[in-house]
């Protein structure tokens, strides 16, 4: 009786106090499995466009709790990369700055760009396409990678002001890395 009241309470203690089952969920898109954690917190996605959405919420009260969308449309939809890229530098005022990079990722080439600079921000509900009046929003800043895949490639987008989107660049780039970890 002692012996089996030891294993049950060893067992709840193994499960309840975990950090890993605790502290970390998934999210599968595509043939991707992303893994997050505090302080990512899943929402419901906005719009049907959107696999995913996330907002990371910064302890430092001074810096804005900062968004993060995925997109998927499947085999052959959403454009190639560079139409993604050219897209994406164009929801900035004039030419942001800006950078491209290839990283190797489980055998795939993921590209990740970076840009900053005055922002255009559309109403919110509104499509960057949709022709709603835009608000200027300078100093902010954007990460992006495109995971690509046969099954279709995978964008993921965080855009917000610079200071809030650098502190949380690390929380990104782990997120982005996360499917070739396990």
């Amino acid at each position: 009786m002692k012996a089996s009241l030891a294993l049950i309470a060893a067992t709840f203690l193994a499960t309840s106090f975990s950090p890993l089952r605790a502290e970390e969920d998934s999210i599968k898109v595509s043939e991707f499995t992303f893994s997050y954690g505090k302080p990512w917190i899943r929402q419901q996605a906005a719009s049907s466009m959107r696999a995913g959405q996330f907002l990371y919420d910064h302890a430092d009260e001074s810096l804005t709790d900062t968004e993060m969308v995925i997109f998927f449309f499947g085999a052959g939809g959403g454009g190639g990369v560079q139409a993604n890229i050219q897209r994406w530098l164009g929801q900035f005022e004039g030419t942001p700055e800006s950078k491209m990079e290839e990283k190797e990722m489980g055998g795939k080439k993921v590209v990740f760009l970076t840009a900053k600079g005055t922002y255009m921000e559309t109403m919110a509900g509104a499509g960057p396409f949709s022709g709603a009046p835009k608000t200027p929003k300078p100093d902010y800043l954007m990460l992006a990678a495109i995971l690509p895949s046969e099954q279709g490639d995978v964008f993921i987008k965080v855009t917000g002001p610079a200071k809030s989107v650098e502190a949380m660049r690390e929380a990104f780039d782990a997120f982005v890395a996360s499917p070739f970890k396990q």
